[in-house]
């Protein structure tokens, strides 16, 4: 079990340079540098609260899993933006950390004094929420490990709370250990004027992970859901900058409250109306009972077209029409949603030594998307023994499979394709 902690710990704090938290790093060293002016007990305090917020998001999310295991159901870590009402939300939330980032309006509105300070603190807090949220989708060495162990069905309930805390702990570390240092105020630049502009920089930066994340709605829903979304989203920036413009700080408390209750009201009225999760119709080809699939392959399809790897969308059918020819397949396991994914494809496998591979040794590249929810990819992963993505693995004709760690590189990709082939070299492959 120690070791399993130790696991999670850092794992947690390989997540602070995955690039789904990559944003809100931005966030947390500005939030540093503005917190260095405060004296050594203040800014312990913001450290402390920030910590609260990641350990108490992530075991918020450890009990909301425990209790879809005791459902029977299956669970994956980052699954929850497989659902587009999870992925609406989270939208929304960084759209509107965006426009607060730019200076439309402001989230917390302090009061001067004790009363203030303690406002500040919870803004940590919220920051600690906000990070623990965007670390979601991203995997991470060690974290692979640790998850398993805390969703598998054996493990008892408080053991996952822990593992989960601790993956929470470990995403704070860094700037709690920055707010514990003694003098950080002298290493940390000087607060300034600066401090404006690159915080509107930042918001133009959470503004790009709001457009991510609307991609990934947008492969889930239908055009007409996803238009009307932004037209929920212009709605919710209205009255967010309503809010701050006609009931901010200068204004009488009646004033303020009278604003902020329309504004609220204005963005429920808006999402009753306008916000919608239609999911597109899903037509699939029918297939006879006993038949391996609905079309054979019959000649040898090419692994790379235009100088970028030609992915075969996943198909159970294709998969075991090539096992019966005799010809390995890599796999990637993907989503819109993992950044992690994204950027393995752009830095490890779109490179000339995986393709020069796949060119060489003939094995069909096939990608699984996860983007929506998979029956059959969830049984695939249960199999591999993996709870979240990316994942990559090479099955083999035989009907074992090599399955590569989550941190790879395109060495390590081009070596074990390599291997593959000397087992089933293209030479041998049938043609169906």
């Amino acid at each position: 079990m120690f070791g399993i902690l130790a696991l999670a710990l850092a794992g947690g704090l390989v997540l602070n340079v995955m690039p789904c938290v990559l944003p809100v790093l931005a966030l947390k060293a500005f939030h540093a540098v503005e917190h260095s002016k405060h004296d050594s007990r203040m800014r312990r305090m913001h450290g402390l609260a920030y910590t609260a917020g990641t350990v108490s998001l992530f075991v918020a999310l450890a009990l909301v899993l425990v209790a879809i295991k005791a459902s029977g159901k299956r669970m994956g870590w980052g699954m929850q933006f497989q659902h587009p009402p999870f992925v609406a939300v989270m939208t929304a939330i960084v759209f509107a950390f965006a426009l607060n980032a730019l200076g439309v309006f402001e989230i917390l509105i302090s009061a001067q004094g004790k009363e203030g300070e303690q406002d500040k603190v919870w803004g940590s807090v919220v920051n600690g929420w906000f990070a623990a949220i965007m670390a979601t989708p991203c995997s991470a060495p060690f974290l692979g490990t640790a998850s398993a162990f805390a969703l598998a069905g054996e493990t008892a309930a408080w053991q996952t709370v822990l593992v989960f805390a601790m993956i929470g702990l470990g995403l704070a570390i860094p700037y709690l250990a920055l707010t514990l240092i003694p003098g950080v105020g002298k290493i940390l630049p000087r607060p300034g004027a600066w401090m404006e502009a690159v915080k509107q920089l930042m918001g133009f930066a959470l503004l790009g992970t709001a457009i991510w994340l609307f991609r990934t709605f947008q492969l889930q829903v239908t055009p007409e859901s996803a238009n009307w979304f932004l037209f929920f989203l212009l709605a919710l920036a209205v009255a967010l900058w309503a809010g701050h413009r006609f009931g901010g700080i200068d204004r009488t408390p009646v004033r303020q409250w009278s604003v902020r209750l329309l504004a609220i009201a204005a963005v429920v009225v808006a999402y009753r109306s306008m916000v919608s999760f239609d999911r597109p119709r899903v037509v699939t080809a029918y297939t006879p009972e006993g038949s391996v699939g609905p079309a054979k392959v019959t000649t040898m399809d090419p692994v790379i077209v235009d100088g970028h790897i030609a992915w075969t969308p996943y198909d159970k059918a294709r998969l075991e029409r090539e096992k019966l020819r005799n010809r390995p397949v890599f796999m990637d396991f993907t989503a819109e949603w993992c950044a992690s994914c994204k950027t393995n494809e752009k830095a490890f496998l779109e490179t000339d030594v995986v393709r020069g591979a796949l060119q060489r040794t003939g094995i069909l590249p096939m990608k699984a998307d996860m983007t929506n929810e998979s029956d059959e990819l969830d049984k695939l992963l249960d199999k591999l023994g993996r709870n979240g993505i990316p994942v990559y693995v090479i099955w083999l004709p035989d009907g074992s499979y090599d399955l590569l760690p989550v941190a790879i590189t395109a060495e390590m990709v081009a070596t074990r394709l390599d291997a593959a082939a000397k087992k089933f070299p293209v030479e041998k492959f049938a043609v169906n």
